[in-house]
């Protein structure tokens, strides 16, 4: 692997927390902050497409086919791409890029390509359905939306409703630490998609206030 290079896109935040990730001896990240001219022709074996904004707007078709994208679209889906030979979809969420274990979703013939590379960093991953909010955002958002309809009938308060589920799942946050990692916004996003086909997931009243409290 020696000589090659990962870039990614994304804020500064997004960036710090894509650099905890280590690359073996001769692999080496580079960093850009927005899409530009000057990153094509790209000088990169692969690529993370960490900024929404991005993800929209990145010119996929100055792409060879030799470019891994990985791509931070937790609500959508691969279809909105078309029908690229390099594209992954990954659940790049505050809280999560830098984690132990990345969340993937791509077509076969990528998942090949990506899991030999992948396999070159030692970066372990999970392939799971092509769905809007891939596996982890949706039950997250799902159990911040039920904290969030705990609050609003005092059933508790954030705090305890926190403690009561670090305690009770062994999870590193509670659902409103969670939300304030990844961003209420992003939760309440994936939420109104996915109550588009599934009524459980619609938002609990005044959910965004009640999660914005928490910022």
């Amino acid at each position: 692997m020696k000589g090659k290079k990962v870039l990614a896109i994304g804020n500064a935040s997004q960036l710090g927390e894509c650099g905890m990730r280590k690359l073996p001896q001769g692999v080496s990240w580079t960093f850009a902050h927005e899409v530009s001219a000057d990153l094509f022709p790209l000088d990169a074996d692969a690529v993370f497409i960490l900024d929404e904004v991005a993800v929209k707007h990145f010119p996929y078709h100055l792409l060879d086919s030799g470019n891994l994208v990985f791509i931070n679209d937790v609500t959508g889906s691969l279809a909105a791409y078309g029908t690229p030979s390099s594209i992954v979809r990954m659940n790049g969420w505050p809280g999560f890029t830098g984690g132990p274990l990345l969340e993937l979703s791509g077509k076969e013939k990528v998942r090949e390509k990506a899991d030999a590379f992948l396999d070159e960093l030692s970066w372990a991953r999970e392939w799971v359905p092509d769905i809007p909010g891939l596996l982890r955002p949706r039950v997250l958002a799902m159990i911040i939306n039920e904290a969030c309809f705990a609050l609003a009938e005092a059933v508790s308060s954030r705090e305890e409703i926190d403690t009561a589920m670090k305690l009770g799942t062994n999870y590193p946050f509670g659902p409103f630490e969670w939300a304030a990692r990844i961003g209420p916004e992003r939760i309440h996003n994936l939420l109104e998609v996915l109550s588009r086909d599934d009524e459980r997931y619609k938002p609990a009243p005044g959910m965004l206030q009640l999660l914005q409290q928490t910022t």
